[in-house]
Parts: C-alpha cells; structure tokens; sequence
C-alpha cells in the first residue's frame, strides 16, 4: 500500500502544534495517537494500485489487518447501524452523504487530506468531525440518474440540501489575504448525469465540471475544481455505501471505514493555481500537487514568459500527450441522510452569488 511516512511526519508538526482536530490526533484510551500503518503488498484488499483509475474500493481495516480499538467510547454517539446513516432510505430515490473520502492519487496530496479532507469530511460524531465538507448523492434508480454536489452543513446532522448558488472569487482574499483567485464567479450547484449499472454497482459518465465546496469558519469555500469526474463501481447496499465499523475507529488508515465507490477526476494547475489553502500556509493548490520548488514561485505555481502555468502536472486534460493536469483517485463511504430543497438552518456567511436557479448537468459541466 501507498506509504504513509511523509502524512506521519506532516502530523506529528500538527498534533504538536494543536493547530488542527483530526482523527490521527485523537487519543485511544492508552494515550497514544492512533498510528497510520504501512499495510503491506501481497496481493490484498488495500494494496496500492498499478493503476490509478483502478483503486481497491473494498478497503477496509480488516483488509488493512487493523487490530479493534480498546475503547469506542469517542465514537459511541454515532448511530449504531452498518454505516451510521440517519435516514433509512426506501423507495427509487436514494440520498447519501459522503462520510469518508480516501485519496489514493494524487501522493502529493496525501499530507493535505489529513488536514483538509477528513476532519472535514468525517461526521461530527466521529473522529473530531467537522462536517464542513459536505458532497451529497441523490440517486434515482428508476431514471438511472444521479445528482451530485457540494452542501453546507446541517444542525441535525441529518437534514442537508445542494448548493444552488456561486461563489464571488474575489472572496477568496477572505481566506488568504492577497491570493489572486479566478476571474469569474465560481458555479457551486449540483451536476446532474445519467449512469450505467453493472453487477449492482454504477458508474457515472465524464462530468466535465463538478465545483466541490469545503467550507471553513469564513463561510467562504476551499473549491476543488473537479473535471472529467466521474463516479465508478458504487455499490448502495440498502442505506449505505460502504460500511463503517466503530470498533476501528482509531485506526488511522480506514478511520473504520470500508469504502464502496471510487471518484475519479482531473484537476488542471491553472484552475488549482486559483484556489488557496489556508490551512497550508496558504499556497495554491497547484504549488501543494506540483510538490516542486523549482516549479512554484512564492505560494503559487511558477509560470511562463507567456502567463501560464507550464505543463508540470500527471495527465492531460482535453487532448493527449500533455501534462497539464493532475490525476485525482479516491475511494469513498457514504450514509444515509435526507436532501430537502432548502438550505439547512446553519447555512452561514454568504458565498456572494445568491441563487443561481436549477441545478446544472454534465454537458454544462458547471
């Protein structure tokens, strides 16, 4: 599997600082922080892929030989249930929120996600959740659709609705003073696309564009610019996709989840070159997944004589033989919950776009 020694390091300067609440500086009942483990090749479920858009979905601590925690005691307010989902979902309409995101690609941003991703993206009732990065599904089986996108939080931990709004990019000084954001307001409602399934599990086409929101105590977001995205191999199972395990709580590899789908995407170093990083030290994006001095300049990505920003990135978006974009794999776990058509009551500092009416599709891409 995918070394952890470089996210040990980065975590061991954030639990020391106490800058950051996440689950790998949570404490199990002996005092210690709870390890990231290197599981080991051999063939098993949570081994590194050979190839990115491929990662192993069904990886869990179990797969990853995660011993149970002495104590699910910081845990014990989650719903007891296989993926503590809130609301039994019945019916053709099926609603999720994503409860663990698991990056697998790409390695550059292995150290952020542990700042920036999951405590953000975990239930407020598990490992020091925040639920501030809020994705939503809404899947008709009968339509075979899914509608998919961001959310702020919600004061039930149940109740969530998509974003029907745009953000002003000039807010983005409200995050980091003096970073130069993209020119143009920033599309934050949902996408919706068709999908295919196969073996009961479903796979989305290329969306051209999904804008996923993380928010922080601004109100105004971190977006992840995502294209080409797409949702592969997700497999519901009732309520769930995925499954999460209180008695894994601690390990800080799967934070007791199996996930049950994969995201698949593409972000260009021009669109992550506008996007900072507060938690940081508010560099760009593009200059965290680059991972090069030699090409960043300050706190953002280094361009040419022409104003862009070289190709320094993975893969190629809109062509092929370029590198100027980054690939991004990751696995993921969701629970059940309840999409109403209205904001949730803590909706927060406006984004500055106000309502932009219905949701866009994948051929708008957002």
């Amino acid at each position: 599997m995918k070394s952890r020694i470089s996210l040990v390091i980065a975590l061991g300067l954030v639990c020391g600082i106490g800058a950051f609440s996440w689950a790998g500086c949570s404490e199990d009942e002996g005092g210690s922080p709870a390890p990231a483990k290197d599981t080991g090749g051999g063939g098993g479920v949570c081994d590194e892929p050979t190839d990115i858009e491929n990662p192993p979905i069904a990886c869990g601590p179990e797969g990853g030989g995660a011993p149970a925690c002495s104590s699910t005691d910081k845990v014990g307010t989650c719903p007891n249930n296989a993926c503590m989902y809130r609301t039994e979902q019945t019916g053709p309409t099926k609603n999720f929120r994503m409860g663990r995101i698991r990056l697998w690609a790409p390695s550059s941003l292995m150290n952020l996600a542990a700042i920036a991703v999951d405590p953000n993206v975990n239930a407020r009732c598990a490992n020091s959740g925040s639920e501030s990065f809020t994705w939503l599904m809404q899947v008709d089986t009968a339509a075979k659709t899914l509608r998919t996108g961001g959310s702020r939080g919600s004061t039930d931990d149940t109740t969530f609705a998509f974003l029907e709004e745009s953000v002003d990019a000039s807010k983005v000084e409200g995050i980091c003073p003096g970073f130069v954001g993209p020119k143009d307001p920033v599309d934050l409602r949902p996408v919706t696309t068709t999908y295919t399934e196969t073996d009961g599990a479903f796979t989305t086409p290329k969306m051209a564009l999904i804008n996923v929101p993380i928010f922080d105590s601004s109100g105004v977001p971190i977006i992840l610019p995502l294209r080409e995205a797409m949702l592969k191999s997700v497999k519901m199972d009732g309520s769930c996709v995925g499954k999460y395990e209180k008695k894994y709580w601690c390990d800080g590899d799967s934070l007791g989840w199996t996930t049950g789908g994969a995201i698949i995407a593409k972000i260009t170093a021009e669109d992550a070159d506008r996007v900072p990083v507060k938690s940081a030290g508010c560099q760009s994006l593009c200059a965290i997944l680059v991972n090069d001095s030699t090409k960043t300049e300050g706190k953002v990505c280094k361009r040419g004589p022409d104003g862009k920003v070289p190709e320094i990135g993975t893969t190629c978006l809109g062509g092929t033989g370029c590198k100027n974009a980054f690939q991004l794999s990751a696995t993921f776990g969701a629970y059940g919950v309840t999409i109403t058509t209205s904001a949730p009551a803590d909706a927060g500092t406006d984004t500055g776009g106000g309502d932009t009416g219905g949701s866009s599709d994948a051929a708008d891409g957002g």
